[in-house]
């Protein structure tokens, strides 16, 4: 094998990712594609190698100054990363092979395993949702749970036999460069803080809706709970994409004449209901794909996805690859897209490009607010969790998941769900600091360029500066240098929150 640079583990794990950007695009959209997770890794096997963390390791070492430092780290947790989906690739073609095929019956009725989400959002039917928890059991117990736990262990195995950390929350720790211990503290003060002004929001929004009492009330009915579809006709499906043009277009980000951003927004069959914006070349060649499922709901999903394109379409071409396709954290990445999710709560959006009254627009607001509230809670209740459940060891225990979700949310979280509610990479952190980023950008933005920014190009201008360093900084230097102010949650009250 001729010499190992730095160079050639950066092009072959920017190729790798492309490639399995490719797939992602394809599994979404519903079209077959004859390769794998474990074809693609297999293709370029150079970041999979151990004598390729070795190099890179001594590199650190040896770098010339932080910045080469930095990017090499960069790729050193790229090849680590790669290397737990190697371990983990089989299980996880498994696992959605079993997903696209599952298949829950309700009466008469067979809800697609994909499907059971949406379904559960629009179902009025409070026993139709009780019986879907009982099948999503069954389901989850005998078919999906096997199979998220062997990912689950292979990947603990890989961090601390192969890399070296003493358990998965170190490992996350050390690439996301923060303390966990800390974030946990801010995360409890929080919980604490909002905890009176979260029960007088919720409870009576819960029991009016779904007609019950708060208490026992299961995280299936909190899905029907969290669909606000009382505004559904002022965002027809009509108006969607025109809606979402103009909103970025005031910026400055012209999405009907750009080919670099790819929109589809098609509702065929066998489409994957799971929105996404996925980045094939950053930037160059950037998807926004959702299915849609109509009303409000096709608004926060479409504006989302749409501000993670706006960021990645932004960054300067001439960075390198570290600072383009590789982050510690996605923290900065989730931020513009809760900066564009937002504008559900900015009245001048409302009135102005979805057309409601002020009445109309003021009771979403509250709304709104409330169901971000709840949101920012279960995402605390999901960090801690998944915090003490690396730190204890006993990865089959789903007793700190049921009872960190229900104390941060008052929702009742069965045992069977814990796997799948989990996700790699300690993403629950990533969301909450998002949160706090996208709350800190918006107060500037409004308070420089009114409540009406999205219709200024300076205020695009703004963003499109902060998007072209892409992934280089942490999310807490970016809105420090560009907002003077690090992030910090939103603090509600009953009237309003900021």
């Amino acid at each position: 094998m001729s010499q190992l640079t730095r160079e050639k583990v950066g092009v072959e794990i920017d190729a790798v990712h492309r490639d399995l950007a490719r797939l992602s695009v394809d599994q979404l959209l519903g079209t077959p594609s004859a390769l794998s997770i474990a074809d693609i890794l297999e293709s370029h096997p150079i970041p999979l190698r151990p004598k390729t963390l070795s190099f890179l390791r001594k590199a650190v070492k040896g770098a010339a100054d932080r910045d080469e430092a930095m990017r090499t780290e960069r790729l050193l947790f790229g090849c680590m990363d790669l290397a737990i989906e190697e371990q983990t690739a089989s299980l996880g073609d498994m696992l959605r092979f079993y997903s696209e095929r599952g298949r829950m019956i309700i009466g008469s009725e067979k809800v697609p395993a994909l499907e059971v989400v949406p379904w559960l959002q629009v179902q009025p039917d409070f026993d139709k949702r009780a019986e879907m928890q009982k099948e999503m059991s069954i389901f989850l117990k005998g078919i999906i749970n096997p199979m998220l736990l062997g990912i689950l262990e292979l990947s603990v195995r890989a961090v601390t036999e192969r890399f070296g950390f003493d358990n998965y929350a170190r490992y996350s720790e050390a690439k996301k460069q923060v303390s966990f211990a800390e974030r946990a503290e801010v995360c409890e003060r929080y919980l604490v803080d909002t905890e009176d002004t979260y029960y007088r929001r919720i409870t009576p929004w819960v029991e009016e809706k779904i007609g019950r009492r708060f208490e026992d009330l299961s995280r299936y009915h909190a899905l029907y709970l969290m669909r606000i579809r009382r505004f559904d006709h002022f965002f027809p499906a009509a108006s969607l994409k025109e809606n979402t043009l103009q909103t970025f277009q005031g910026l400055g980000f012209d999405l009907s004449s750009r080919t670099d951003v790819i929109t589809d927004i098609s509702d065929h069959v066998t489409k994957n209901p799971n929105a996404m914006c996925i980045g094939v070349n950053i930037p160059g060649e950037v998807y926004v794909i959702m299915k849609p499922v109509g009303g409000l709901a096709d608004a926060e999903t479409l504006l989302h996805e749409t501000g993670h394109a706006f960021f990645l379409s932004h960054f300067d071409p001439g960075l390198p690859m570290e600072y383009r396709r590789l982050y510690r954290s996605s923290a900065l990445d989730e931020t513009f897209a809760f900066l564009f999710t937002d504008l559900i709560e900015n009245r001048a959006w409302l009135e102005t490009v979805a057309g409601l009254p002020r009445t109309e627009a003021d009771s979403l607001i509250d709304l709104f607010r409330t169901k971000k509230l709840c949101l920012i809670r279960r995402y605390i209740g999901k960090f801690l969790a998944e915090v003490e459940l690396h730190e204890k060891g006993n990865i089959k225990d789903s007793e700190p998941y049921c009872r960190n979700l229900h104390r941060a949310t008052g929702f009742v979280y069965e045992p069977f769900g814990y796997l799948i509610d989990m996700e790699p990479d300690f993403y629950a952190l990533d969301y909450l600091n998002a949160w706090a980023a996208a709350n800190v950008l918006r107060t500037f933005l409004e308070t420089r360029f009114g409540e009406e920014w999205f219709r200024r190009e300076d205020a695009g201008d703004f963003l499109k500066r902060i998007a072209a360093a892409g992934r280089r900084d942490s999310v807490d230097q970016v809105m420090l240098e560009h907002c003077g102010e690090l992030p910090h949650l939103p603090q509600f009250s009953d009237g309003n929150v900021r």
